[in-house]
């Protein structure tokens, strides 16, 4: 029989039906809640403000948190506590009765015992004094405690923890040679997996050394070796070379070759070059000889003659001349140079390698060795507690910031509510107003796209810290006007850390921000266009002028030249037409003027009307449209590029809107002195208006429009 299903409560937030979870029983029932009426479907686990429960609640690890991973936490929530209506206190404590698993309880009495100093033994009769509580601060102080412990559970084994001189030597050793781990302490040691992979390194090395016994007739050092194989890969493209020049002189049985040859030399050596010089490459290590023997006592090629000295005489034992080296010989030492030279290129190159003879000594013998091991498996036979203290740090993160995941998952109560959010980066204060809506911008592209969907003013800025650190984030313009927000223009943001970062404008994306900025556009439309025209006319007045005066300077320039025509001193005529044309339009525009006016103060009583339709046919349809955009104002495209699976529009609304905006405004209690010294003077204007409304009203009356109104 199938249990009463939960009676849900819904209300209406950011223009859709989210669910409002009330109590411990709503959490519960949440996998039986049709994610079609979840408020988000996944969200980035990268949020600073939760980041160490996100990252739990992540078990993936792929950097999302979704409907899955929300109904697993509530499973095991549901296993560890007695009742879930402890995650509405929003805090990280937790009574000891409030934990279902007798584990976490021992716990939780153990970690009070530890922060109080008294023994385990008498942790239930301290606990029965009154402290029936733990919190985060006092876990993670029990953690710390437990963690510098020699045995605390980890597996890593630092040489504090041990008095055996042997044992603590080969501690020392390894962690030199690359073995270590790091204990939880924040001390390197090792651990099983540091021993394991000693041990696969050291069969590996100790095979390689075994063959070090075909080689100790050879070279007596490991260091003379290393020295003949590196002067053997020197010398051996030039010493090919001269026995192969040799054969080919014993083939062609003739003396011209070798006249050849020393008629290169002498061309080579008659220029007088250094060693390194390219052209001595050409020649040979040394004359070559028909017999195919290299004369040691004979002249060598200048670049590889030392070399060829030092390694024949490291190899003494190898040939039986010490002035004489055969084909047979050189052919026999590169042989066993190439065998050598493999078997130096394959020792193994991990750690091990730097130990060398203290493990092949048998300093570390296989009781030191098995010594540790019994340390690393006594060190994890606590590795039981060590978990307990974990999940219940885990513990209690989840209790202080499950509800709050859930308030930006489930629903998004936390945003439209509390006025919070994991999403909210922090505040720009920027021309006079206080931004809070502002979000860290990761994926520009996906914003280049999403931005315009969100029919929201938003401002992007660049930031930096005096420390380097530099990151992006999207500020959204909610009350006021934009009339002052440019780019580069630079303002002050605050994080959620409370770090301020120095801000610099670097895009906008225009849109509608209220009504009532929607009314007055027109007309700053009007005055900057004006502006922008008086400006235009006055630079090309300007223009004009510099010209005229340029050409006066050249026609004064060419008076009494023989060259000078006559039209070019006559200035041109105003075209008839032209004036004709002028007139025609002044008078249409005054025609068209006294028409709207006479229709105008024809309305009567209904003048004021009349003024109220000019604004509405002027701002009406501006403030229409920006109307239907306030309308439409929705956050879920930002969190869409930023990796957010929304599940439905998340709806900013005009009076919402305004509470995420702050005007600069003077302070209730505050006075304002109003004489500025500085001020200019003010001209009558009053009066003025007053003077042309008296003459409006006069020549109204002359002309008759009052008739019908007083008729």
């Amino acid at each position: 029989m199938k249990g009463i299903a939960n009676a849900w409560t819904f209300s209406r937030i950011g223009g859709v039906d989210q669910v409002v979870i009330r109590n411990g029983d709503d959490v519960a029932a949440l996998g039986d809640l049709d994610q079609k009426l979840w408020a988000v479907l996944a969200m980035p686990a990268a949020q600073p403000a939760v980041r160490q429960t996100l990252e739990y609640l992540d078990a993936d690890k792929d950097g999302k948190i979704r409907v899955p991973d929300i109904l697993r936490t509530i499973g095991e929530l549901k296993a560890r506590l007695t009742t879930l209506d402890a995650l509405f206190e929003r805090n990280d404590r937790l009574a000891i009765d409030q934990m279902a698993e007798r584990e976490m309880r021992d716990t939780a009495t153990h970690v009070l015992a530890i922060n109080a100093g008294v023994g385990q033994g008498l942790a239930s009769a301290f606990c029965s004094s009154g402290i029936q509580a733990v919190d985060l601060a006092a876990v993670d102080k029990a953690i710390g405690a437990f963690s510098a412990l020699p045995f605390n559970g980890d597996g890593v084994i630092v040489p504090a923890s041990t008095e055996d001189e042997a044992v603590k030597g080969l501690l020392v050793a390894l962690i030199g040679a690359g073995y270590s781990a790091q204990d939880s302490s924040g001390e390197s040691g090792v651990d099983k997996s540091s021993l394991e992979r000693f041990g696969t390194d050291y069969e590996a090395y100790r095979s390689w050394i075994k063959e070090a016994d075909s080689y100790t007739e050879l070279f007596p050092s490991d260091a003379e070796g290393r020295k003949a194989s590196d002067l053997f890969r020197t010398i051996r493209p030039p010493l090919e070379d001269y026995f192969k020049r040799c054969r080919v002189l014993a083939m062609a049985g003739s003396p011209s070759a070798m006249g050849e040859l020393e008629a290169l030399m002498a061309s080579i050596l008659s220029q007088n070059l250094p060693e390194d010089a390219p052209e001595l490459a050409r020649l040979p290590a040394a004359l070559p000889d028909a017999s195919c023997v290299l004369r040691l006592d004979r002249a060598l090629h200048p670049t590889y003659g030392k070399a060829i000295l030092a390694f024949f005489g490291t190899m003494a034992k190898s040939h039986a001349s010490s002035t004489a080296v055969s084909q047979a010989e050189w052919e026999s030492m590169a042989a066993t140079m190439d065998t050598y030279g493999r078997w130096l290129d394959g020792k193994p190159r991990s750690g091990v390698a730097i130990l060398g003879a203290q493990v092949m000594d048998g300093v570390f013998g296989a009781e030191t060795i098995a010594g540790l091991q019994g340390l690393v498996e006594r060190d994890l036979a606590m590795a039981g507690e060590a978990d307990s203290l974990r999940r219940l740090r885990t513990l209690l993160l989840l209790k202080r910031d499950f509800l709050r995941i859930l308030c930006n998952f489930v629903n998004l109560e936390d945003f439209y509510v509390r006025k919070q959010g994991l999403f909210r980066a922090g505040k720009l204060f920027l021309d006079g107003r206080e931004l809070e809506l502002c979000l860290n911008v990761g994926n520009a592209p996906a914003h280049a796209t999403m931005a315009g969907l969100s029919s929201m003013y938003l401002v992007y800025c660049d930031l930096s810290r005096v420390d380097g650190r530099k990151k992006a984030i999207v500020a959204v313009l909610t009350a006021g006007d934009a009339d002052n927000i440019f780019i580069g223009r630079n303002g002050v943001f605050y994080d959620s850390e409370g770090l301020d970062w120095d801000a610099v404008i670097t895009k906008t994306v225009v849109q509608p921000i209220s009504i009532r900025e929607a009314f007055f556009s027109p007309y700053k439309w009007l005055v900057r266009t004006l502006e922008e025209f008086s400006m235009k006319r006055a630079a090309n007045a300007e223009v004009a002028n510099m010209d005229k005066m340029k050409g006066i300077a050249q026609a004064t320039a060419q008076v009494g030249k023989p060259d000078l025509k006559p039209e070019q001193m006559i200035p041109k005529k105003v075209d008839v037409g032209t004036v004709a044309a002028i007139g025609v339009a002044l008078g249409s525009i005054g025609a068209m003027v006294t028409g709207i006016l006479g229709m105008f103060f024809g309305l009567g009583v209904w003048m004021p009307l009349g003024i109220v339709g000019v604004f509405v046919l002027i701002s009406g349809p501006s403030m229409i449209l920006a109307y239907m955009k306030l309308r439409k104002r929705n956050i879920g495209p930002l969190l869409n590029a930023e990796g957010w699976a929304i599940n439905g529009r998340l709806k900013i609304n005009v009076p919402f809107g305004a509470t995420l905006s702050h005007l600069a405004a003077l302070p209730l209690s505050s006075t304002r002195q109003i004489k500025d010294p500085f001020a200019e003077k003010k001209k009558p204007w009053t009066l003025y208006i007053l003077i042309v409304t008296i003459a409006a009203l006069v020549a109204a009356y002359f002309a008759g429009w009052f008739g019908p109104l007083f008729g």
